[in-house]
């Protein structure tokens, strides 16, 4: 084993210091954000625990396992994938046997056995291969901060402080902190916010999220709301950027700016914008990366799955990285619910490349079986055979999206909006067109199955608040990088290693272009309009680019030019909302999220922790709060907070997002967050308690074996009567907490 690593040898190759400053760069900005909402102390301790105890050793097993060592983006980025993954199978081990406490311990283990053994060691701390170049280097800093900057402006600079304002809250971060609670202590995870009852969800991030939590001692708040979004998203930003190096190596064709415009084109691209006042669907991973906890986690392993999967469909890959393909596949499981789907058909499209090009399907048929199986296995233990409201209805979709509404008086609305929207996908990934030759790679045809995989998902399948979009969120970085190689391949033709000048003037004018177009159709009715001033704009960018390229005269065909100013201006221009939207409210609200009604106040939220600091866990608390909003007889009942400040059970507090409303809600048809309370003697009997307490009410509670109770002033009236019956506790302007006697 020694003689093989003197052979193979530590790499002389060793990234730039000009490269190492463009990282940093960007290392500084994380840290700057991240330190807007925590305190040093906090940052520090999650700093650490995220680069020693996740980052560190799964960088050391991607390396050691995988024999990568490509590049330091790449190797830190999927070593934080690896890790994570490790961490949460972990986890569910040690907390399995009530150990969760301490599931951090295999970190250690693994470093040090890569110092023990002069070969490991050699294996995992070499130099790289391919450092970056400078320019490549600092096009990946200025990209990664600007996508960086955009979800921080409309996440974290828009929603915190957490739990603080009724009025600027979002609802889905505190479902995703009462879920992080329970698993906390509950093996398999429980829905808190309605008794405890068990939950079929992907819950790996909450695994994740709770070892974290057990790690540094950190409230699941600043976990969730501040500090865990960052390290996910910027790892998923430089899987990008590997993924796409994987098609465009520089030393041939000298596109070192095609993965940086990957991660900006995944990051804030998916969609071309011609309508002032109409959204065409938020695919890109800045819409998802903050108020989504899930899905950020979902893409990071589901690139690193398409990483590890294109390099063992390439011959020569060592048969060690299926180690990793398993471990990743396992996390996809429970990470997001869309990706196991997607990378079986996307091994689906590589066996029947490989079997009419009459070589050897083994490995794209093993990653089928693999895909597959773990799929079946998580739809039995960790969905339940569940699907969470997912219904096959081809093309409903744009009945859901816009520009449906505007033309519902139309007979061929349904047409007319789903044209309109492929359209829109369509022209921002124009880049597909041109991949070429490189479409001979049954790596480029496996990324081809999971884009396909991804649309399928979309366009054939419904849910509940356009979830299905999910499908394609997952598999959008894909199609980014595929578009970005495409672009890459067309400016290629053009025999130039300056023709980046071409791609950033038409990028630059197809922003300003499409921003003036948005501007002037505003006042027309329709679609036909704004889709005419975005042709106009468009061929006119691509002629203006094509002739000044000639003019200097520079090589290549003034027609490649003209499509490759075209394509260019498409696939940045599509960019246009999200980046208005850094300084725009009106632009951010056709991309992202706006804040909701419905969340806690200072002195709710004061009391829900006093709560979990003087309760015991498994503690089951009842509550007279239900609705964040109840208008004319409806309750919107995604009321999680005082689950998830408190982390204790609570006999009813809403009923959203569990098991039993999306099965009605699928029967029915109607809204999950407005469906009424299925038992409506029980909720009866719980608000009695409040409202009008007797000895006969209280003991109902009793025997449900509730302990504490949480009267929210805000919620309702609440007897002063009740306070005969039990004993005060806790008790702050809006909020009283009990304890039953």
């Amino acid at each position: 084993m020694r003689a093989r690593a003197r052979r193979r040898g530590p790499r002389t190759a060793g990234p730039s210091l000009s490269g190492l400053v463009a990282g940093l760069t960007v290392l500084i900005l994380a840290i700057v954000l991240l330190a807007l909402h925590s305190t040093f102390y906090e940052l520090g301790r999650f700093a650490l625990f995220t680069g020693l105890a996740v980052a560190l050793p799964g960088f050391a097993l991607w390396r050691l396992i995988g024999s990568y060592g490509r590049n330091l983006v790449e190797d830190l980025a999927a070593g934080f994938a690896v890790g994570t993954a490790a961490q949460v199978i972990v986890y569910l081990a040690s907390a399995s046997i009530g150990l969760q406490a301490w599931s951090w311990v295999w970190a250690p283990v693994v470093l040090l056995l890569t110092f023990a053994d002069s070969d490991v060691r050699a294996r995992v701390w070499r130099r790289v291969d391919q450092p970056l170049r400078p320019l490549q280097a600092w096009l990946l800093a200025a990209s990664t901060a600007v996508v960086v900057l955009i979800v921080y402006r409309r996440g974290p600079g828009q929603f915190l402080p957490a739990y603080t304002d009724p009025l600027r809250a979002y609802p889905d971060l505190a479902f995703q902190q009462a879920l992080a609670a329970s698993a906390k202590y509950d093996v398999p995870i429980s829905t808190l916010w309605l008794g405890g009852e068990p939950m079929k969800y992907h819950t790996f991030f909450h695994q994740a999220t709770a070892a974290t939590a057990w790690g540094t001692r950190l409230d699941l708040t600043d976990l969730i709301h501040s500090l865990s979004w960052l390290p996910l998203f910027l790892a998923g930003c430089g899987l990008v950027f590997a993924l796409t190096t994987r098609f465009t190596p520089t030393a041939e064709t000298g596109a070192t700016w095609a993965g940086p415009l990957a991660v900006l084109i995944a990051g804030l691209g998916g969609a071309v914008q011609p309508l002032a006042d109409q959204g065409l669907g938020g695919i890109s991973t800045a819409v998802a990366a903050y108020l989504s906890p899930t899905q950020n986690l979902g893409v990071l392993i589901a690139l690193a799955l398409c990483i590890v999967a294109v390099d063992l469909l390439r011959s020569g890959a060592p048969r060690s990285r299926w180690v990793l393909l398993i471990l990743l596949a396992l996390a996809a499981a429970g990470a997001k619910s869309t990706i196991l789907p997607l990378l079986g058909l996307g091994f689906a499209f590589a066996f029947l490349q490989l079997g009419m090009a009459r070589k050897s399907t083994r490995t794209a048929l093993l990653g089928g079986l693999l895909s597959f199986v773990v799929f079946l296995a998580a739809l039995i233990t960790i969905f339940g055979g569940s699907t969470w409201g997912t219904q096959i209805k081809p093309f409903e979709t744009f009945v859901q999206l816009a520009p449906y509404p505007t033309l519902v008086a139309n007979p061929h609305a349904q047409l007319l909006s789903a044209a309109t929207t492929l359209l829109s996908w369509g022209l921002a990934a124009s880049g597909l067109l041109f991949v070429g030759r490189k479409w001979r790679d049954t790596g480029a045809v496996f990324l081809l199955g999971f884009a396909v995989a991804g649309l399928l998902g979309t366009v054939l399948t419904t849910q509940s608040g356009v979830s299905q979009l999910y499908f394609l969120r997952t598999a959008f970085p894909v199609v980014a990088v595929l578009a970005s190689v495409g672009l890459a391949n067309l400016v290629g033709r053009l025999g130039d290693r300056r023709a980046v000048v071409l791609v950033g003037v038409a990028g630059l004018l197809g922003l300003a272009g499409l921003g003036i177009a948005r501007v002037e159709s505003a006042d027309l009715r329709g679609i036909k309009g704004p889709w005419l001033w975005t042709a106009a704009v468009l061929g006119t960018v691509a002629v203006v680019v094509a002739l000044v390229w000639k003019a200097f005269r520079r090589p290549g065909n003034v027609f490649v030019a003209l499509l490759a100013g075209a394509v260019a201006a498409s696939m940045i221009g599509a960019t246009l909302v999200p980046l208005q939207a850094f300084v725009s409210g009106k632009a951010s609200n056709l991309v992202f999220a706006h804040p909701f009604r419905g969340g806690a106040t200072a002195a709710e939220a004061g009391a829900a922790q006093w709560l979990r600091r003087n309760s015991r866990p498994g503690d089951l608390v009842a509550t007279n709060a239900h609705c964040i909003i109840e208008r004319n007889g409806l309750c919107d009942s995604r009321h999680f907070w005082l689950a998830a400040l408190s982390e204790r059970p609570v006999l009813i507090e809403g009923w959203s997002y569990s098991n039993q409303a999306n099965r009605i809600a699928l029967t029915t048809g109607g809204n999950p967050s407005l469906i009424p309370y299925w038992n409506r003697e029980e909720l009866a009997a719980n608000d009695a308690a409040f409202k009008a307490p007797t000895p006969a009410a209280i003991e109902r509670l009793r025997k449900a074996g509730v302990r504490w109770l949480y009267a929210d002033h805000r919620a309702g009236d609440v007897s002063p009567v009740l306070r005969n019956y039990v004993r005060l506790r806790h008790a702050t302007l809006d909020a009283t907490i009990y304890e039953l006697r």
